[in-house]
């Protein structure tokens, strides 16, 4: 079966380098649309996963299934040294019905900022979600027991297409609101300020004071291709990795954490609609006093915009 999947991976690849061969090379490669206005209707499947040395080693599951939400979009905000700043808006919460009746009540919401000024990708995020639950064994039966967790992540990033040379835009796969007509990639480079708090109300994760509070700045690098097909479809990789120094509020101690993030995007711009689905996963590792937590994050999104 796996051999069968690489090989179906692999003429998706090939395919990819065909379409981009027979396009015409005088055409631009990445266009703006007449609209300048665009609305985002967004919809993702989620799923959090906490590894945590303190809490005999058990995984920490979020009750976060769906979130749903929307945004909008705007070229031209404003110019600056010849540069015009295009922007992005999105707020999703999660739908309270769609956590399991056996489970944690998850309350959960992000919103977030992005800009697009040339070549740069600015974001600030922030994000909230609490509610997590584990499986034990209670006299020769699983259970499920609830732990009052809560997480909140606040960063900016800024991402460089270092080699996109006005052919590459990732914002034509992930917000729709650029046509890139030819296939084509660019190197990462870039970083982020971030500040992560939890607070564990339940006192099993070992944080001092229940609590844990943790400034870092990062530095990425990685690198992104999209595919143009006929028709308006396209497929996106994307894969970056970095390495930050942080500190650690409470106690004042130095910390080295690595992260990855990976997604796909796979999608159709038309005339006034467009959508994709993406598919992401990224992990991360904090070390705080004697004990080491590793967080799993995955989600399926889809997204529909419609310009005017």
């Amino acid at each position: 079966m796996k051999s069968v999947l690489k090989i179906f991976l692999l003429a998706l690849v090939f395919a990819g380098f065909a379409f981009a061969e027979a396009q015409d090379s005088d055409e631009p490669s990445v266009s703006k649309f007449r609209e300048r206005f665009s609305l985002r209707f967004l919809c993702d499947y989620n799923f959090v996963a906490i590894w945590n040395s303190a809490y005999n080693n058990s995984m920490l599951n979020s009750n976060r299934p769906v979130d749903v939400g929307i945004g909008f979009g705007y070229d031209s905000l404003f110019t600056t040294f010849g540069i015009s700043w295009d922007v992005s808006a999105d707020f999703k919460y999660s739908l309270p019905f769609t956590t399991s009746k056996e489970k944690s009540d998850t309350q959960a919401f992000e919103t977030g900022l992005d800009f697009f000024p040339g070549n740069w990708w600015l974001a600030a995020k922030l994000r909230f979600y609490s509610g997590f639950t584990t499986e034990v064994e209670r006299d020769g039966e699983k259970e499920q027991e609830f732990i009052d967790l809560w997480f909140a992540d606040m960063y900016f990033s800024m991402l460089w297409m270092a080699t996109a040379k006005g052919n590459f835009a990732p914002r034509s796969a992930y917000f729709l609101d650029r046509r890139q007509k030819k296939s084509a990639g660019s190197l990462i480079i870039g970083g982020r300020l971030q500040r992560n708090i939890a607070e564990d109300n339940d006192g099993v994760l070992g944080y001092e004071n229940d609590k844990r509070d943790i400034t870092s700045i990062w530095g990425d690098i990685g690198y992104t291709y999209t595919f143009v097909f006929g028709n308006g479809y396209f497929w996106n990789l994307w894969g970056v990795v970095g390495i930050a120094y942080g500190r650690e509020h409470a106690n004042d101690g130095n910390l080295l954490l690595p992260e990855s993030d990976i997604k796909t995007a796979l999608g159709y711009i038309g005339e006034k609609w467009a959508w994709n689905i993406v598919l992401k996963c990224g992990y991360s590792a904090i070390a705080f006093g004697e004990h080491l937590e590793q967080k799993y994050v995955s989600a399926f999104e889809i997204l529909m915009v419609r310009r005017f």
